[in-house]
């Protein structure tokens, strides 16, 4: 079986043979065979069956009417393309062996409705395991959430951003709500919510007091300033260590500490692609005599890009033809 499994299913000699064992009592490859001209129907294509056989060999004893065609048909009856169906089980393959009515249609139904499309739907299996976890453990933290004050649309958008923070264990998304309000402070019911547990969702705690350490000792900030950072623009330390410590170091100089505790979300731009171009041009235009009104470095950082040309590039890239240098229109 180990040599059908290498040259028929495509798995590595190290695969087959460890799968080898399953089919110890196979006297013939007709079922085998079956599972893999059924899936084939399906549009799977070569390395997407090899994947499903790989993390399943077991599949390949597979009762195809009995077992395999009622999954697909059932997804296709919930309006699920043929392909979009196929690819889900490309994705999860352990979705093949769940009970149709008891696993598989529950678990797809609810993502179904919490996300919104099937769009949505594929976009996130093709990054995590939606269909490995329990309707009731994802109807036990949407209580959870639900129960700190989350407003509904709130719930939604985040679920609807990042679904893995529902696909924890009970204990680690108490966790998690009880670090949002030791490191923010902010109410569940604040627009900021959200993005702060999303951060923390995405930020361990060694992660977290490394980057807060970076701000805090660079701009000689206190923990109160930096919980107030954090509230208005969380997504900054989304940024690694290194790089927020040179914006850090960018900022001291251009503005100050005063400046960012107010604007925080200036930690989010990148120095090279942003924030340093735009002050060069800037210093550009003034060094040959034009008059710019009196701006803070957060204003002109903070421009969307389309005002920014417009007001300080093309209007001036005749008389200072040296800003197209300093500020490519690639950016």
């Amino acid at each position: 079986m180990a040599e059908y499994l290498v040259s028929t299913c495509g798995l590595s000699p190290e695969a087959a043979a460890k799968a080898a064992p399953r089919f110890s009592n196979l006297t013939s490859a007709d079922r085998p065979d079956a599972v893999l001209a059924f899936l084939r129907s399906q549009g799977l294509g070569k390395a997407q069956v090899r994947a499903i056989v790989s993390r399943k060999p077991a599949l390949l004893l597979s009762d195809v009417d009995a077992t395999l065609s009622p999954k697909f048909t059932a997804l296709r009856a919930l309006g699920l393309k043929r392909a979009d169906a196929s690819r889900l089980f490309a994705f999860f393959p352990s979705a093949l062996t769940y009970g149709v009515h008891s696993n598989l249609l529950p678990r797809v139904l609810l993502w179904l409705d919490l996300l919104g499309s099937t769009t949505l739907l594929m976009k996130w299996l093709a990054k995590a395991w939606l269909l490995k976890y329990t309707v009731d453990l994802l109807l036990h933290n949407l209580a959870t959430l639900r129960g700190i004050g989350l407003p509904e649309a709130r719930l939604t958008a985040l679920v609807r951003l990042r679904p893995t923070i529902i696909m924890q264990s009970p204990a680690k998304l108490k966790a998690l709500v009880a670090r949002v309000e030791a490191c923010a402070g902010v109410p569940p019911t604040s627009g900021m919510y959200t993005w702060c547990l999303f951060a923390l969702h995405n930020i361990g705690d060694r992660a977290f007091e490394a980057k807060k350490a970076a701000v805090t000792r660079g701009f000689g900030c206190t923990d109160d300033e930096f919980a107030a950072m954090f509230r208005r623009a969380p997504c900054f330390m989304f940024s690694s260590e290194e790089v927020l410590r040179r914006k850090v170091e960018f900022l001291s100089t251009a503005c100050g500490v005063g400046c960012v505790v107010n604007n925080p979300v200036l930690l989010t731009f990148s120095v090279d692609k942003r924030m340093a171009p735009r002050l060069r041009a800037l210093e550009a235009l003034r060094s040959r005599g034009v008059v710019i009104r009196k701006t803070s470095v957060a204003t002109v950082v903070r421009l969307p890009e389309a005002v920014f040309l417009e007001r300080y590039i093309h209007r001036y890239k005749q008389d200072v033809p040296q800003l197209l240098e300093l500020y490519p229109q690639s950016h």
